[in-house]
């Protein structure tokens, strides 16, 4: 996986945090999204998952303050 791709979930994270979305409202935990047979797989997407929680939680702790 490319750091451009873990910053673009990252950037989708603030912006749908921005947009109202809830934590899970996480793109990336739709079932259909999550492999469950291929290690290599898993690791790519929960690479995306975090990406995108940790731009939602970032924006979320900047609206806080």
């Amino acid at each position: 996986m490319e750091i451009e791709e873990l910053l673009d979930m990252q950037e989708r994270g603030i912006r749908d945090r921005v947009l109202g979305y809830t934590l899970s409202d996480n793109p990336m935990s739709r079932p259909e999204l999550m492999p469950i047979r291929d290690a290599t797989a898993l690791e790519v997407w929960y690479a995306r998952y975090e990406a995108w929680r940790f731009g939602w939680s970032v924006e979320d702790a900047s609206r806080r303050h």
